[in-house]
């Protein structure tokens, strides 16, 4: 059972509006952004559980966006099969997880994924070799996820290095967050940590994210490709060093 005060919700709501507000405008970053705010008020896989419905609304109505999921699905399968098996064999570690060291997984993604950025010289994958490397990518995937409870960052990664205009990597990457999320979610609920007044509160944060997310697409259709890869950057470096500082402190 999980009981929250005013106060409690508030910051819960809060937490899903910023998550919301950039998974509308980068197309990722709501659990990044909405983690922090939730893990103030509740442990670290409730507030990861709470991700239930707007993972399944946010990113089923963004995988459908442009009309792009059919050659998404068919040219990332490879990869998302392994992600989900993967995620299944290494969730327990997310289920054992302390709150400090959450956090910590946390930031650390967030500032790799940052350096991954702004280095001198940055992958370009040619379409080419997605056929050997969809599988590998989709096994690193849920790797992390087992950890972390976050695809995120190494489909990110994978994504901006094949360098495929913004509509298309945001389309891709909710299509690969939704089906993931039935492995991920399945095994939170099995473990007891996703129970019904949880779904129920998830449920709340689904009708607010979704909101946001429909402000956050007015946001990022005023962006070019450039400035939309560096406020993504932006965004979790700021991310990434609050998460460091809460885990450390």
């Amino acid at each position: 059972m999980i009981y929250l005060d005013l106060l409690s919700m508030l910051v819960i709501a809060a937490g899903f509006a910023l998550g919301g507000l950039a998974k509308g405008t980068f197309g990722l970053g709501m659990p990044f952004i909405a983690l922090p705010v939730l893990v103030t008020v509740m442990p670290y896989q409730t507030a990861v559980a709470l991700f239930l419905v707007p993972n399944f609304t946010a990113n089923f109505q963004q995988a459908l966006s442009k009309g792009l999921w059919q050659q998404n699905l068919r040219r990332y399968l490879w990869l998302i099969i392994p992600m989900i098996v993967v995620t299944l064999l290494t969730v327990q570690f997310l289920i054992r997880i302390d709150q400090k060291t959450g956090l910590l997984v946390l930031g650390l993604i967030s500032l790799t994924f940052v350096a991954s950025q702004v280095l001198p010289i940055q992958p370009v994958i040619e379409a080419a070799r997605e056929k050997w490397l969809n599988p590998l990518v989709g096994a690193a995937a849920g790797a992390l996820c087992g950890l972390s409870g976050l695809y995120g960052p190494v489909l990110i990664v994978y994504l901006l290095a094949l360098r495929i205009p913004k509509d298309e990597f945001v389309s891709a990457l909710a299509l690969m967050y939704f089906l993931g999320s039935f492995a991920l979610y399945g095994s939170l609920a099995a473990a007891q940590i996703l129970t019904l007044d949880v779904a129920i509160v998830s449920g709340i944060g689904a009708i607010i994210i979704g909101l946001m997310i429909l402000i956050g697409q007015r946001i990022r259709d005023r962006l070019d490709e450039e400035r939309y890869r560096k406020l993504v950057s932006g965004l979790l470096f700021f991310v990434g060093c609050d998460l460091m500082r809460r885990a450390l402190t």
